[in-house]
């Protein structure tokens, strides 16, 4: 699988795997340290709902799914 540079997690295709840089909102930032995101942490997407909705990604053995507005402020390398 590519690893993909400096992009947004909305932007990241099925499958396609990366690691958090930075998220960039302190509400979301708090609640994703809290489940174990963390930067540098390796990442999985799983899964893309239509129509804008929820992004589920894979981290560790934990599914977790973010709203995909929320998804363009998290930064995977």
């Amino acid at each position: 699988m590519p690893y993909f540079c400096n992009m947004k997690l909305s932007a990241i295709p099925k499958w396609g795997k990366a690691k958090i840089k930075e998220i960039n909102h302190p509400l979301l930032r708090t609640k994703l340290l809290e489940m174990g995101v963390v930067p540098g942490v390796e990442i999985t997407l799983m899964m893309r709902a239509p129509f804008q909705g929820p992004i589920a990604f894979q981290c560790g053995n934990t599914n977790i799914s973010v709203r995909s507005e929320d998804a363009d402020f998290i930064i995977v390398n």
